[in-house]
């Protein structure tokens, strides 16, 4: 594939994938509002949904700053969009589309909703019965997040392979042929006799040499 092509092909799964997460959180949060807010939280067996507004961190974490959420999903999207351009791997590209969406939904709430974050899943089953209540932009954010290390992690591994064959090739001489008109030049001043002492001597006709 082009390198234009597959830069494009980058950007618009990074962007579908944040948009998608983005109205996938927004919608499971109104939903959770109108239907459970105020009511005996519906249990699921190992998942029990209930609604918490959350003016701290992401899973609850008690973190009373609630703009400074704000800055920091800025802050996380500007750097997606800066890393980008040296994107080239679809996998990599999802996971960033999966935090900017978390990101971007959970500042939404903070915004939107007074400060508080609306989580509603709620773990219950051994060994999470005590792990906070978060929602689907708290997913996106920690799976993303996980994807990007793990993708790098293997994209390193990846080119540390690469770099012995390469090496190889230059110990053995490989490497960009020499320009046809250098090298034909060089040939050239080869041929080309330049000193006079090389010149055969012209003698006049009825002189012995």
């Amino acid at each position: 594939m082009p390198e234009t092509d597959r830069s494009k092909l980058v950007y618009a799964t990074t962007l579908v994938v944040a948009v998608v997460w983005v109205v996938l959180d927004q919608a499971t949060k109104i939903a959770a509002v109108r239907s459970l807010e105020g009511q005996v939280p519906n249990d699921l067996g190992p998942l029990v949904l209930r609604v918490i507004r959350n003016t701290g961190g992401a899973f609850s974490l008690p973190l009373r700053l609630p703009w400074v959420f704000v800055l920091v999903a800025i802050i996380v999207t500007v750097l997606v969009i800066r890393a980008l351009p040296q994107t080239r791997s679809l996998g990599l590209a999802t996971a960033y589309g999966l935090v900017v969406g978390g990101a971007i939904g959970n500042g939404a709430d903070r915004i939107f909703r007074d400060g508080a974050v609306v989580d509603m899943l709620d773990l219950d089953f051994a060994p999470l019965q005590n792990f906070p209540v978060f929602n689907v932009a708290d997913i996106g954010i920690t799976v993303g997040a996980m994807l990007v290390a793990v993708l790098m992690v293997l994209e390193d591994r990846r080119l540390a392979r690469e770099e012995p064959a390469v090496l190889v090739h230059l110990a053995r001489g490989g490497g960009a042929a020499e320009p046809d008109d250098v090298q034909s030049e060089t040939e050239s001043e080869t041929d080309t006799p330049t000193d006079d002492a090389e010149r055969p001597v012209q003698v006049p006709p009825g002189t012995d040499a």
